[in-house]
């Protein structure tokens, strides 16, 4: 929990908005004002929100753009024939506009490369997410005509129409010229936002550090049986709780002296999530191995030695994963993976709503049922080494599924490798793409 008393110094004694700041360091601080005006302070000054305009000296002669992509803000300069425009704030939200010497590009570089961001092209922020430059006319108000452009691989797209180019820089050449051109009509730039590209584009160099998908994996051996898949997809997610805290976290791998801090920095409220999973919080710790028993399904074996995953994404890293919350509950995590050995949903509700007592042949071990993203054990075919089929499931099934034959069952160690291992390959290109 933030001071309110320090950040309202910070504005000048002003009220504030009571949200956590978007930045929050020792030399710069990030923060809304009480009538949710962005405010910048930074060694000792405080920065505000100026309507009017800033004077345009010229056409823009060149761009840099940093981004904070886990907090979504910006940092844009535009030189200009005497004069750096300088812009700070929120993608798709709130920004300041100021004016600086020219010769103080390479500290603002250097400055904002300190505080975390990321420099990138003008034009594209990763491989798959591109910059797009709203603006508008007359003020800026909602009620004008609105111009946008983006440059996507090879091509300018202005207010969604394609116009290609011979090559990359050729499309670059071409937005800059419309920008001069709608600039000299009387648009001013109003929003920075990121998009999904359609097209290939470079992925921009990180701040001389090497690429996150050199270090984002481990390599394990790959598992002979269901119970090794079971070890292994276990020891591949306590590796990624270690390696991406930025973006994600396991919550029984959450060690006391940690837990609130990474709980709160992916955008959850500690007390209410630690509250909510107390049994499962730090379970993995020290937990010493432990063989296979004789007769024990693999999911036997994870129930008695594991007991459950619950698996928390940040919201700007789970692009391409399938996500819920868990139990059901905002605030309870946003997951990609909810285990829980003593199941995950209240069945006999849905047997009364339905008049079906057939659907107790269901165990449903996987969260996500209210967005059909769960998953259920169907209990009327077992294996011969006691696995039971995996089906899909949500709170709106009437119906048992179709019965899956013995010899198509595939082992819930087997399942929950494979997932993991898909989930993880998404999670460290998301990590690439946000230059972590």
């Amino acid at each position: 929990m933030p001071s309110w008393k320090r950040l309202e110094k910070l504005n000048g004694g002003d009220q504030i908005t009571y949200t956590d700041p978007l930045l929050d360091t020792p030399k710069e601080v990030w923060f809304y004002s009480a009538d949710y005006e962005l405010r910048i302070w930074h060694d000792g000054a405080l920065e505000r929100h100026v309507p009017a305009s800033l004077p345009l000296a010229g056409a823009v002669q060149q761009r840099v753009t940093l981004y904070h992509q886990l907090r979504e803000l910006f940092v844009d300069v535009e030189q200009r024939a005497d004069c750096l425009l300088v812009r700070r704030g929120v993608l798709n939200g709130k920004w300041i506009a100021m004016q600086q010497p020219t010769g103080e590009l390479d500290a603002l570089r250097a400055r904002y490369r300190a505080l975390g961001f990321q420099e990138v092209t003008p034009w594209n922020a990763s491989k798959n997410h591109v910059t797009r430059r709203e603006y508008r006319k007359d003020g800026g108000t909602l009620a004008v005509k609105a111009w946008t452009v983006e440059v996507d691989g090879m091509a300018v797209i202005e207010k969604r129409v394609e116009t290609p180019a011979k090559d990359r820089q050729a499309a670059v050449s071409l937005a800059e010229e419309r920008i001069a051109a709608q600039e000299e009509s009387g648009f001013t730039l109003h929003l920075i936002e990121l998009m999904k590209a359609k097209h290939p584009n470079p992925m921009p160099k990180r701040n001389g550090a090497a690429p996150a998908s050199s270090k984002a994996l481990s390599t394990l051996a790959k598992p002979s049986n269901p119970f090794e898949a079971v070890d292994a997809a276990v020891a591949l997610l306590k590796d990624l709780h270690v390696r991406l805290p930025q973006i994600m976290f396991i919550g029984e791998c959450l060690r006391d002296e940690e837990k609130e801090a990474r709980v709160n920095d992916l955008g959850e409220d500690a007390s209410f999530f630690l509250e909510m999973h107390q049994q499962r919080v730090g379970r993995w710790i020290d937990l010493p191995s432990q063989e296979p028993r004789e007769a024990e399904s693999s999911w036997d074996y994870f129930a008695r030695v594991y007991d459950s995953i619950t698996w928390i994404v940040r919201g700007q890293a789970d692009d391409g994963m399938a996500m819920f919350y868990c139990g059901n509950v905002s605030g309870g995590g946003w997951s990609c993976l909810e285990i829980d050995s003593d199941g995950a949903y209240d069945m006999y509700e849905l047997m009364d709503a339905t008049g079906n007592d057939e659907l107790e042949l269901l165990f449903v071990f996987h969260g996500g049922w209210h967005s059909n993203r769960s998953w259920a054990f169907d209990q009327r075919t077992v294996s011969t080494t006691g696995e039971h089929a995996i089906v899909p499931f949500d709170e709106g099934m009437a119906e048992l599924p179709r019965r899956t034959p013995v010899g198509k069952i595939v082992p819930f160690g087997t399942w929950l490798y494979k997932r993991v291992v898909t989930m993880a390959k998404i999670m460290a290109r998301n990590a690439h793409d946000l230059n972590l």
